[in-house]
């Protein structure tokens, strides 16, 4: 009926809603990182989709991505996919997954801390605030 589809088209609205505002990792590619990167205090998790250790800091990472993108402005959380992103990995000498890097003002900051996401955040405040 009608008003089914109008049910199901209000709540698939507001779905859509709720996963636009649980703002997830930026995804970086050799096309916008450049643009990307700019200006901001960006923590950049490169990973392998393949990687066991990269899996296992998902869940910490897009939690880190959400609660940053809220409360931080000069900061974002950022990932770049290095087995399709192989021209990026190299450029900044990836050789091992995960890695984290903050990139700040043309600077690069590795991360060698726990991959808790307390860690992470403490290590985002301390470059961004």
């Amino acid at each position: 009926s009608t008003m089914q589809k109008i049910a199901l088209f209000a709540a698939l609205l507001l779905a859509l809603a709720a996963f636009a505002l649980a703002q997830g990792p930026v995804v970086l590619t050799s096309e916008n990182f450049e643009s990307e990167t700019e200006g901001k205090a960006t923590f950049v998790k490169f990973y392998a989709p393949w990687c066991g250790h990269c899996v296992a800091l998902a869940p910490a990472w897009e939690s880190l991505a959400s609660k940053v993108h809220g409360s931080i402005d000069n900061a974002k959380i950022a990932k770049v996919d290095c087995t399709v992103e192989q021209e990026l990995a190299g450029k900044y000498s990836i050789k091992g997954y995960p890695t984290l890097m903050m990139l700040k003002d043309g600077e690069q900051i590795p991360y060698r801390g726990a991959r808790d996401e307390d860690s992470l955040m403490a290590f985002v405040k301390n470059h961004a605030l």
